[in-house]
């Protein structure tokens, strides 16, 4: 299965100066961690370089996708729709999460089962966006929770159009 995950603001912003823009939100990392530990993370270049992200992800199986030199085991580079089938096949008893940056998701989106969404209510101040409302087409929302104590929702959308397989 291969599965996104990653929070946006109300207008679909990502990043600024290669990190997060809105406050530290303790359950958007421990959702973010919950579901993504003993599994494997695909990211960019630039989601690897943030200065807030520990390298590798502690307890999970990391790829990243570049095709700039990165100076780590589990560089890959090439069409990413042929590389996660392949790391889907690969890594058969797990999740594939494709966490970013913006240019991946959006490239990846039709093999996606499920898109895993934080939305940080309000507009931050952001030189990364993505097309949120392109890349939810074809999706729908299947649950939505607000945690206690914390400002942002999580939503799950089910793509419309990708089946479940056997192994899902």
């Amino acid at each position: 299965m291969i599965n996104a995950i990653f929070a946006v603001d109300s207008n679909g912003g990502m990043g600024v100066n290669g990190t997060l823009p809105w406050p530290h939100c303790s359950a958007d990392l421990a959702n973010f961690k919950q579901l993504t530990k003993n599994h494997v993370v695909v990211m960019g270049r630039k989601t690897w370089d943030d200065p807030k992200m520990p390298k590798p992800l502690p307890g999970r199986t990391v790829y990243v996708a570049s095709h700039q030199p990165v100076s780590y085991a589990g560089h890959v580079t090439g069409d990413l729709l042929t590389i996660l089938p392949d790391l889907e096949q690969r890594h058969s008893d797990k999740i594939i999460w494709v966490i970013g940056g913006s240019a991946i998701l959006e490239q990846c989106s039709k093999l996606y089962t499920r898109i895993y969404l934080t939305s940080m209510p309000g507009s931050y101040k952001v030189d990364t966006r993505i097309q949120i409302k392109t890349l939810l087409s074809g999706f729908r929302a299947i649950s939505a929770r607000k945690p206690l104590n914390a400002n942002c929702t999580f939503i799950t959308y089910e793509n419309l159009f990708k089946f479940p397989t056997a192994s899902s």
